[in-house]
């Protein structure tokens, strides 16, 4: 039976399959307070050699790793994490594990913080054949195929449904916590299943699983049973991406099997992220916890990894970043960052692990001025040692980067205990975009772009919003689910503002068509239910139906109408279909490959600016006056009332006469302001017109980055005075 409904209507991870596990575990205190400047020699020197990328000379470098002085070098270049080589595939090689114990001991007397790293999603099997045979750990594909890395035969991959997986999981993790007494965990490859088209798993155990799931959720309610699947033959339904190419939908998904599938494996990623951090925090409450786990901006992660970010960032302290999306303009004028990434590490009180070195110093130099002010000063990843990739060390940019990590500790006060400015809220709501087609996540990412651009103080929510958000955006968001209405709607009653857009709310939790949007109290008149035609192939598993756009008088027309003490802005459309590049490659796998295409504003950008302000009321608690190119992030010190504007420079060359300013909330008053920079260019003389309701700030010159720091108080405490 389904003891509440509401489980299966609405919410991406359902919370009753976690019920036995506790939640106990916090982020270390270390990981707030000091600074995250990490070094990386994390693979085996056994794996070095079987991929064919060792050196002549890869033992003496291998044991330069593991020594004294490479702790000195270490520290002498400002890292205060290593990241070391232990467990590959589940495979320990004991041959090294000497090294380690020493590794360990040089750390913990010269103060350094040791991470290992540690893979579970595939398996050395030339290492572990004997295992193997003992284990069931495997994983396998639809067509009963095992699947492997990429092109690395010799690392077939697991499956986290058998026991055996994280039992083994888990006896690495207790050796590395208890034996080497390890401060953090590189947990790589936490992927819970495989990737949708490419090696997702289809094993008999996750099958059973999912039986087990669909059982548990529905087997107690024929009723809802029928009304979800049309019949109550659980037992006989299959996991979805068995036959029909591409192996996953293509558009909005609306085949609820395939919903249940995404719920059912991001249920799964959330368990065993629960389960692995309860893990550790019986064994070492103070061992902090990195995933890689894909954190993507523009793929449908739900639906492709079985991943939903706000679950497993309650977990986990970092997740790691290796996309290719980092600072820079491109040659046809796109600015690419990584605001949306930090954005939602932040949204989850995660820091984000970036990679540092470039190919010039220009570019590291943008790379860690962007990490500092998107990712709260922890620069992470400053590079490798020579063993590894002997081009990429932690010298490289070597004077770049003593005096950024300088220029920090000077500073790292201000570094702390911080939170987001946020008038904006643009609304991933973690279901709504589970089942969302491409163009939904082509619309977020140019409504982003343009807060981006225009250094709107924005976040990216999850299933909530922050308190003081004052607007809303909600781009097409399909399928909305009757509780995520009802909270948007109060939302705009109360005072809020909605920017809304296209067919949002047109389906319910289980994407079923309503008969009037889930909204409609929120939506002019003009708006309405589409009929639905026919579009043979629309998806690859479900109805051959897709409904037309919701229908307006205008696509150029914004709406803006008062709801309650609210205001709600409504367009049908932002980004056009034609615009869009197919996902999929001509092998019918998910294209993963590098796409700038939603990297720029919307077509109507001038309107939605002026909607949006109007729906600020004209006014920002935060903002930055600068040319194109230069970017901002916005943060607030509780404790002290310290408000803080980050300005990163893209460009090539220097910008004057930089305006930013505070419009200090309700019973506060801005004190004062000073800006600091770790640029040898920038003209940190500032300009400062104090007011009650405002604060200027006029930085002459910013070569590349510097911080604004405004100074308020409470009126009570001014006037006392």
């Amino acid at each position: 039976m389904p003891d509440d409904l509401t489980a299966t209507t609405s919410g991406l991870v359902d919370e009753r399959f976690l019920d036995d596990l506790p939640r106990r575990r916090k982020t270390p205190q270390w990981v707030r307070r000091e600074p995250l400047v990490c070094a990386g020699a994390w693979e085996p020197l056994s794996h070095r050699r079987r991929r064919g990328t060792a050196t002549v000379d890869d033992d003496a470098l291998f044991a330069y790793e593991h020594s004294e002085a490479f702790v000195r070098d270490l520290l002498d270049a400002g890292v205060n994490l290593l990241a070391t080589s232990y467990c590959k595939g589940l495979y320990v090689d004991e041959a090294e594990y000497p090294l380690k114990e020493e590794l360990a001991a040089h750390c913990r007397k010269h103060g350094l913080r040791l991470a290992v790293y540690i893979r579970a999603d595939n398996v050395y099997a030339e290492c572990l054949a004997d295992e193997l045979g003992r284990r069931d750990v495997l994983a396998r594909r639809a067509d009963g195929r095992v699947p492997v890395y990429g092109r690395e035969e010799f690392r077939p991959a697991t499956c986290f449904h058998k026991p055996d997986t994280m039992d083994w999981f888990k006896t690495d993790i207790r050796r590395a916590v208890e034996e080497l007494r390890v401060d953090a965990l590189h947990l790589d490859g936490f992927i819970v299943g495989g990737m949708e088209t490419y090696d997702a798993c289809r094993c008999e155990v996750c099958r059973r699983d999912f039986t087990a799931f669909l059982t548990r959720r529905y087997a107690g309610d024929a009723e809802a049973c029928r009304r979800r699947f049309g019949h109550t033959h659980l037992g006989a339904i299959q996991p979805p991406g068995l036959i029909a190419e591409p192996l996953m939908p293509t558009g909005h998904v609306v085949d609820p099997v395939w919903q249940e599938w995404i719920v059912f494996r991001c249920t799964w990623s959330a368990r065993v992220a629960r389960e692995i951090a309860e893990y550790v925090h019986d064994l070492n409450p103070e061992v902090a916890i990195l995933i890689n786990n894909a954190v993507a901006v523009r793929e449908n992660t739900a639906l492709l990894l079985g991943a939903d970010l706000p679950s497993l960032g309650r977990c986990v302290d970092m997740f790691m970043n290796e996309d290719g999306y980092g600072p820079q303009i491109t040659a046809d004028g796109r600015l690419i960052q990584r605001v949306r990434q930090h954005k939602l590490g932040l949204a989850t009180d995660v820091f984000l692990w970036n990679y540092m070195n470039r190919s010039t110093d220009a570019e590291a130099r943008l790379a860690m001025a962007e990490t500092v002010a998107l990712n709260r000063g922890r620069i992470t990843h400053v590079g490798y040692a020579e063993g590894q990739f002997p081009d990429d060390t932690i010298h490289k940019h070597g004077a770049i980067k003593k005096r950024m990590l300088g220029w920090l500790q000077e500073h790292w006060k201000h570094f702390q205990d911080l939170v987001p400015v946020a008038d904006v809220a643009v609304w991933r709501e973690p279901r709504a975009m589970a089942f969302a087609a491409p163009l939904t996540y082509a619309t977020t990412m140019q409504l982003e772009q343009l807060l981006i651009e225009d250094r709107v103080p924005f976040s990216i929510a999850g299933r909530d919003w922050a308190p003081d958000t004052r607007v809303i955006v909600l781009p097409g968001l399909h399928c909305l689910d009757d509780e995520a209405c009802r909270q948007a709607i109060a939302f705009v009653e109360q005072g809020g503002g909605a920017l809304i857009v296209g067919d949002t709310s047109l389906r319910d939790g289980w994407g079923r068509l309503r008969r009037e949007f889930g909204l409609e109290s929120l939506l002019p008149p003009t708006a309405h239910v589409p009929g639905l035609h026919a579009e043979p192939h629309v998806l690859a598993a479900g109805p051959d139906v897709m409904e037309a756009p919701a229908a307006m008088a205008s696509n150029d027309d914004i709406l803006v109408h008062p709801i309650g003490r609210g205001h709600v802005a409504y367009t049908s459309s932002i980004v056009d279909p034609a615009t869009q590049p197919d996902p999929f490659n001509p092998d019918h796998t998910y294209d993963v490959g590098l796409d700038t295409t939603n990297w720029r504003v919307p077509e109507q950008a001038e309107a939605l600016r002026a909607t949006l302000a109007r729906l600020l009321n004209n006014r920002q608690t935060m903002g930055v006056e600068a040319p194109r190119g230069v970017i901002a992030e916005y943060y607030h010190r509780p404790a002290d009332g310290t408000y803080y504007a980050h300005i990163v420079n893209l460009t090539d060359n220097p910008v004057h006469r930089v305006v930013a300013r505070l419009d200090p909330p309700e019973g506060t008053r801005a004190t004062g302001v000073r800006v600091l920079s770790p640029d040898e260019q920038s003209d940190p003389a500032v300009e400062c017109s104090p007011s009650e309701t405002r604060l200027t700030a006029v930085l002459g010159r910013l070569s590349r980055y510097a911080m604004v720091v405004f100074e308020t108080e409470r009126v009570s405490e001014y006037r006392e005075r």
